[in-house]
């Protein structure tokens, strides 16, 4: 009896041992690359996420090697060559002729702020420039774009055409990354598990479904500034303004000094902007804090509706980033006059009443 109980756990180690799996061919070639701190050729990149995005990737294969690729850092080949990818797996929204511009960040900073970049995005349609934003709900912050947007009663869900004629009618359009980039579903549940940013959070928002000539991108590693700028000048970017407070914070602050990289046809500048610069009162970070979407949307009605005030401030002053990227203005003092021109005429608020409005007419 004794040899028969030795036999069956002999075998039950054995058959555990016939079904290991051995590693996928492209994570044995190239992990070993990443953990050693070497950086990958663009085509490597483009393997890694192709097999990512196409879910024939093992799950625990793909959480770390996105691990590894974080403790290395992403380099700009690399974030252009697996931006790359996604964009050719997305689904497109031809803006035509008419330059938009994208406020979509990184997110990640842990501040806990509202959603600045969405209300941004408000203020700067208001003002008549063409806004496709792209976004998706909170992976590793208290709220995305994509869930106070739908606390605020806007559609998220649009297709390709709907968003399209949002952008037509409001000059507003949001592009919800999982319907437009479909593929990325096949790693979405990997992020969730490690909570934490991976190259998706970086590569994102270098994929715009419109493929935005102008972007203002918040973002909320500082070591992710130079390589970032760096990929959108070699995906051929027409104008961006990369933003990253020195207090951490991943938009323009009104707190400490901003460090700023211009991406101008291929050429990178580095550039440094100070309150000084936008003309307006300091604002802590304390006073942005928002628990959640609900208390995000509550802040962004209050600012659409004229109330003064640290979270209207640095509306502001991002808003006036966003028009100097997108070429409506030539000086941040001047965009900070159109913001509170746009806000304060209701403009900024009637983007958000006419996305509302879309809302049952044109929700799948």
């Amino acid at each position: 009896m004794r040899n028969h109980r030795h036999f069956h756990k002999h075998s039950t180690l054995s058959d555990d041992a016939k079904v290991t799996p051995t590693p996928s061919s492209w994570f044995a070639r190239l992990f070993p690359i990443v953990v050693a701190k070497r950086d990958l050729e663009p085509e490597q990149m483009r393997e890694v996420v192709s097999q990512l995005v196409q879910g024939s990737a093992d799950e625990i294969e793909s959480a770390v090697f996105l691990t590894a690729m974080r403790m290395k850092g992403e380099t700009a080949i690399e974030l252009a060559a697996a931006a790359s990818v996604l964009r050719e797996h997305m689904l497109c929204l031809d803006a035509g002729n008419v330059p938009v511009l994208d406020t979509c960040g990184t997110g990640g900073d842990g501040s806990g702020s509202f959603n600045i970049s969405t209300a941004v995005a408000f203020v700067v349609a208001g003002a008549g420039v063409k806004v496709v934003k792209h976004g998706n709900r909170a992976v590793s912050s208290r709220s995305g774009s994509a869930d106070v947007l739908t606390e605020l009663g806007v559609p998220i869900n649009a297709t390709p055409v709907q968003a399209q004629s949002m952008l037509d009618h409001v000059g507003f359009a949001f592009c919800f990354a999982p319907r437009f980039h479909p593929a990325v579903a096949n790693i979405a549940k990997v992020r969730r598990r490690l909570g934490i940013r991976t190259l998706f959070n970086l590569i994102g928002p270098l994929a715009n479904p419109a493929r935005a000539p102008y972007q203002l991108l918040g973002v909320g590693v500082p070591e992710s500034l130079d390589p970032l700028a760096g990929a959108l000048a070699l995906l051929g970017i027409r104008q961006a303004y990369l933003v990253s407070g020195t207090d951490g914070f991943d938009e323009v602050s009104l707190a400490a000094p901003t460090r700023v990289r211009w991406v101008r046809n291929g050429v990178v500048e580095s550039l440094e902007w100070t309150v000084d610069d936008f003309g307006l009162e300091p604002v802590a970070i304390a006073e942005l804090r928002a628990e959640g979407p609900k208390e995000s949307a509550e802040i962004i009605r209050h600012i659409l509706n004229g109330k003064q005030g640290g979270p209207r401030r640095i509306v502001i002053a991002n808003a006036a980033a966003g028009f100097l990227a997108a070429e409506k203005v030539t000086n941040l003092r001047d965009g900070v006059a159109l913001a509170e021109q746009s806000i304060d005429s209701g403009a900024a608020k009637r983007v958000l009443e006419s996305l509302i409005a879309r809302n049952g007419e044109d929700a799948p």
